[in-house]
């Protein structure tokens, strides 16, 4: 019998227009501001990957969020059309502050009827990628950018922890944690050498664009833009994001870095020169082992107590019984900002009603010697190099707001010492301390049955 390592492979790709109408509310903010413009286009691309036996599909969509609910939808659409099995999908989310609010954040209220269309168009582009399905050969690699990222949690004179602190603040003392530089590289060409398809993955936040109620896909699309001009039109290009939890683009020691477009389109050129890099190195192959699996996993929420309820009440009517401070049992160190506190008190009484956990999960897709695992959320990076240690797989690329987003899945040392935005309550923030253990220990599980010794082929 021919071993599995020895199928040869097929790829296909597709990508459609997924831009909402005007007057849809912007996600990003705290509360909503409407669509008044196109700056360009957002995009759902989708490749497919299959060897006769197993197909698994890559879905990179320009949106800030989707709930694990929308997914399932998406995954059972697919499955219909193409026979891909729910478990080899990953949808991945581009997180654009530029996008319809396709998840209810803050107080931007998810816009049901766009995300009802959205779940519909985007199987459909899987559907296209599925029936371009053509012989071909992949490549993956691993690059660096260090260049271009920067950790957004500081600790300052005052012994708090900041996001975003302001460039050129002198209170600044040292960022909280390291960056993940990975880049990671997943090509696709033809058997005459013809591109077919980019999936690169790097950790880092939307950059933002030049007109706040403007649609744009942010750097995303500059980078498929970059990504075009070097491999053809024929190529779909497709971007996720890496662990971005605590990561952005602003460098604070730099007081003159640019902003906006002219800042998406260089780091996006940087990112797209790494990606080509790995590309020209990386050995390309007609056949390799091609898995997935996914595992179902419950976070743990956020603790609010009896008296953060009435405290939330309390600063709702007008009377704030802990000004300057916390004001809530979860927050350590920097307190609520006074015009954010009604904001949060609005979160910890919904929070209050939610249930003491949260169903989500956690999924590896094996493309030859690179795994791509994908995480429910906005992972600190932390734990995507916690993974990548105690992984077998020779190559190791986390997928962040890949399949649901849970909010920030921030470390336990972050939740009880350091606070910080990132770790305050909300209904889209919700989880809390034990999050990062559970997360990590599930993808590690799913790493060794798909790359451990005696992996067997299909696994869950």
């Amino acid at each position: 019998m021919e071993s599995d390592e020895r199928r040869p492979l097929v790829v296909g790709a597709a990508e459609l227009d997924i831009t909402p109408l005007l007057g849809v509310r912007i996600a990003g903010g705290f509360s909503p501001v409407y669509a008044t413009d196109v700056h360009d286009p957002l995009r759902a691309k989708a490749v497919v990957i299959g060897d006769g036996k197993v197909k698994v599909a890559f879905v990179a969509l320009d949106v800030i969020a989707l709930s694990l609910s929308d997914v399932e939808a998406i995954r059972s659409q697919v499955q219909q059309a193409t026979g891909i099995a729910p478990h080899c999908v990953m949808v991945g989310c581009t997180h654009t502050h530029s996008g319809p609010a396709t998840q209810t954040i803050h107080e931007v209220e998810k816009e049901e009827a766009y995300v009802a269309w959205l779940i519909r168009r985007v199987g459909d582009a899987v559907r296209l990628a599925d029936r371009r399905l053509r012989p071909a050969r992949v490549a993956w690699g691993r690059g660096e950018q260090h260049d271009i990222s920067f950790c957004r949690r500081y600790r300052m004179r005052d012994g708090t922890v900041r996001m975003n602190p302001g460039r050129g603040n002198p209170d600044i003392l040292e960022p909280t944690s390291p960056i993940d530089p990975t880049v990671g590289v997943l090509y696709a060409e033809d058997l005459d050498g013809r591109p077919i398809a980019v999936v690169a993955q790097f950790g880092m936040h939307y950059v933002g664009t030049d007109e706040r109620t403007a649609i744009s896909a942010d750097y995303y699309g500059h980078f498929a833009a970059h990504m075009r001009r070097a491999l053809g039109d024929g190529c779909t290009p497709l971007l996720l994001n890496g662990a971005l939890g605590q990561v952005n683009n602003v460098n604070p020691f730099d007081e003159h870095q640019d902003r906006g477009h002219a800042r998406g389109r260089r780091i996006a050129g940087a990112l797209a020169g790494e990606v080509l890099k790995v590309i020209g190195r990386a050995r390309r192959v007609a056949a390799c082992p091609l898995d997935a699996a996914t595992a179902a996993v419950e976070l743990p929420k956020k603790t609010i107590t009896p008296e953060d309820v009435e405290v939330a009440r309390a600063i709702l009517a007008g009377r704030d019984p802990r000004p300057g401070s916390g004001p809530f049992s979860h927050v350590v160190g920097e307190p609520i900002p006074d015009r954010l506190r009604p904001v949060f008190a609005r979160h910890v009484l919904r929070l209050a009603q939610m249930p003491s956990s949260f169903r989500t999960e956690v999924q590896v897709v094996r493309v030859g010697d690179s795994a791509w695992i994908g995480l429910p959320g906005q992972t600190f990076t932390e734990l995507s190099l916690a993974i990548a240690q105690r992984s077998p797989a020779p190559y190791n690329f986390v997928v962040n707001l890949a399949n649901d987003n849970l909010g920030y899945i921030a470390t336990d040392r972050a939740l009880l010492h350091e606070g910080g935005y990132e770790t305050w309550a909300a209904p889209s923030n919700p989880v809390g301390v034990g999050a990062e253990g559970i997360t990590v220990k599930a993808a590690v599980q799913l790493l060794n049955q798909l790359f451990g010794a005696g992996a067997g082929r299909q696994a869950g």
